[in-house]
């Protein structure tokens, strides 16, 4: 008697395939998939959206391999999204003959890189500081970037163990790199519900691009309610009285600015030693470090003017670190950019701003000038 195995074994090697004409189906759902494909595309781009990366640890790591490689020929960013937003690299490799290399953290620190590129002996170009008086004063901005710094150093030791990790992030990277639909890490459902089928979509005013830039558009946001937004969260504003209108509500924020309290000092002179320390480090090696107090406008640089007096914070900062420090508003070129919401520039400034300061340092001899771009290594 044969066993039910035997018999099932038999019934499978003698069942034909299933016949049809199979070509013709799966062309069409091919087809219908690529229209589907180009009019979401096509309906994104009509409304505004743009393909823009999301930044994530993987991305950060790669940069932050190539400032190593690089040596002396890169101009490494590090600080927060001022850094990000601010700069054209394109615009800065051509003009500075450098290679830029973008490591700045959105609404991060930058001590925590600005050491860990002290203790890499083969960073041994210019370091570019996106620099803040609270950076020195208060610490808890350093998680995301001391996050990013963990990522890239296991990264580092056990290749091997992420590498399936890595080739995710690439391929997610390509996706947003060129499809609107994956837009800020969305996807296709998400676009398709909260960007095609509604009527009045929010607008898409920062993009990110696959080197880490960040371009930011403006005139897409409501304003001023986007500003006031942004003055109470740089200067740690969390509630405000409602007013009749948008005059009325601006005054009252402007009275809360002038009441704020000066940032305490205990911590500054320590940190500053510990920046200090890592600038010597770096340059010691044939390095630079170079502090840029980016453009801040209205009530946003009035906060940081009232919280961090010049004179106690700024001042003994260039006097203990010494190097090479400036301030946009000591800079008249500089000085004539404003921030639409205080804090950053927008995108039609980014070209003629990095012009201005690559200007300014070379005038200073701190960067070259006219120099062909070095090419990108690997």
């Amino acid at each position: 008697m044969r066993s039910s195995t035997s018999s099932f074994d038999i019934y499978l090697t003698r069942r034909a395939p299933p016949r049809g004409r199979w070509l013709l189906p799966i062309s069409a759902a091919f087809v219908l998939f690529l229209a589907l494909v180009g009019w979401m595309e096509w309906e994104l781009a009509r409304r505004g959206f743009r393909p823009t990366v999301v930044d994530s640890p993987e991305l950060w790591s790669r940069e932050r391999d190539r400032a190593s490689a690089l040596g002396s020929h890169a101009i490494v960013l590090i600080g927060a999204s001022r850094a990000q937003l601010d700069l054209d690299l394109a615009i800065l490799a051509r003009d500075s003959g450098l290679q830029p290399v973008q490591l700045a953290i959105d609404g991060s620190s930058f001590l925590p890189v600005l050491s860990d590129l002290a203790a890499d002996d083969s960073v041994t170009g210019t370091v570019l500081v996106d620099y803040q008086d609270a950076n020195l004063v208060w610490r808890d901005h350093e998680f995301t970037a001391l996050g990013y710094i963990n990522f890239w150093r296991e990264r580092m030791r056990h290749p091997q163990a992420i590498g399936f990790a890595a080739s995710e992030s690439l391929l997610a990277t390509l996706r947003q790199r060129f499809l609107r639909t994956y837009a800020d890490g969305a996807g296709p459902m998400l676009a398709v519900s909260r960007r095609l089928l509604t009527a009045h979509a929010t607008p898409q005013y920062l993009q990110t691009l696959p080197g880490r830039e960040r371009i930011a558009d403006y005139s897409l946001v409501p304003m001023p309610d986007f500003y006031y937004l942004r003055v109470m969260r740089d200067a740690g504003i969390e509630d405000m009285s409602p007013a009749p209108d948008a005059r009325a509500f601006e005054a009252s924020l402007k009275q809360r600015v002038e009441t704020l309290p000066e940032a305490p000092a205990a911590a500054f002179n320590d940190n500053v030693r510990i920046v200090a320390s890592a600038v010597a480090r770096i340059e010691a090696r044939g390095g630079h470090v170079i502090f840029v107090a980016f453009p801040r406008s209205g009530l946003v640089l009035r906060a940081d003017e009232v919280r961090f007096p010049r004179k106690r914070f700024w001042s003994p900062f260039v006097q203990q670190v010494g190097g090479k420090s400036l301030r946009f508003d000591e800079i008249p070129a500089l000085a004539a950019f404003r921030c639409p919401d205080g804090s950053h520039l927008d995108a039609k400034d980014r070209e003629p701003f990095t012009h201005a300061l690559a200007e300014t340092l070379a005038t200073r001899g701190w960067i070259g000038q006219g120099r062909p771009p070095v090419r990108n290594e690997p």
